[in-house]
């Protein structure tokens, strides 16, 4: 029974939920946990399509995950997973901290837009979960709380890898242009160190790192497109001023 709960409590920690054990339908029990514990955490709608859980073979799946916009942005989703896969080190699994060799995240799709005042919808969501682990911090006996039987779990993810996101940087807001990237392969190692980290704390790492990342990764694409936008224009003014010269370097530092 202790092996039972601890499997599920991984799959909940990997999207960042809360860990919770009903007997009953398990791949259920996730889905729904996730979609309500996520969608306190983000204040926006999260969904999960489904989940699979395998686990005598240390193998968690979740498919077709997403996260809407936050208030105030376009209805479009915000952040899309095709899969999650989890695996799980069973070696050890009821010993503490629990080892999760990797977490796979794979086929993302990720909207970055910006609004007419130049705040960024991922900038939102980022800002909720700060607001919600500050939250939990200044209540200490929540989180102490022995009797919810799992607040010495403790959990080790060794790997989390993020593949293939597809970002559409949408700057029509700002009376830009709407340009489709894809972002390099994001990699963390040894979330939790030694000891490990609580669920809760775990989720929020994780759903922080990876946010980080993405907003890094969308405002360096901003500033190239606004280098290319300018040297563009100053390419359009030399043109009626017969600078040949001039144009040769700026297309020399630009290549």
């Amino acid at each position: 029974m202790k092996k039972l709960l601890v499997v599920f409590l991984l799959v909940i920690v990997a999207l960042g939920g809360a860990a919770y054990y009903y007997l009953g339908n398990i791949n259920a029990i996730v889905k729904e946990q996730v979609e309500k514990h996520g969608s306190n955490a983000l204040q926006t709608t999260v969904k999960v399509g489904g989940v699979n859980i395998k686990l005598l073979d240390g193998f968690g799946e979740i498919t077709n995950f997403s996260i809407a916009n936050p208030k105030g942005f376009s209805s479009a989703t915000a952040i899309g997973f095709d899969t999650v896969r989890l695996d799980i080190g069973t070696e050890n699994i009821t010993e503490m901290p629990i080892v999760i060799e990797e977490i796979l995240i794979d086929s993302v799709s990720t909207l970055y837009e910006l609004n007419a005042q130049g705040k960024g919808n991922l900038n939102a969501l980022l800002d909720q979960i700060k607001s919600q682990s500050s939250s939990q911090k200044s209540e200490p006996s929540a989180s102490e709380d022995k009797s919810s039987g799992d607040s010495d779990i403790r959990i080790v993810v060794k790997k989390l890898a993020v593949k293939d996101t597809k970002l559409a940087l949408d700057l029509t807001a700002l009376g830009q242009k709407r340009y489709d990237e894809t972002l390099p392969t994001f990699e963390i190692q040894n979330i939790g160190g030694k000891d490990g980290l609580p669920p809760e704390e775990l989720g929020q790492v994780i759903g922080k790192s990876m946010l980080d990342n993405i907003i890094k990764q969308a405002k360096k694409k901003h500033e190239e497109k606004l280098t290319d936008k300018a040297k563009e224009a100053l390419m359009k003014e030399l043109d009626g001023k017969g600078g040949e010269k001039l144009k040769g370097l700026l297309n020399s530092f630009g290549s």
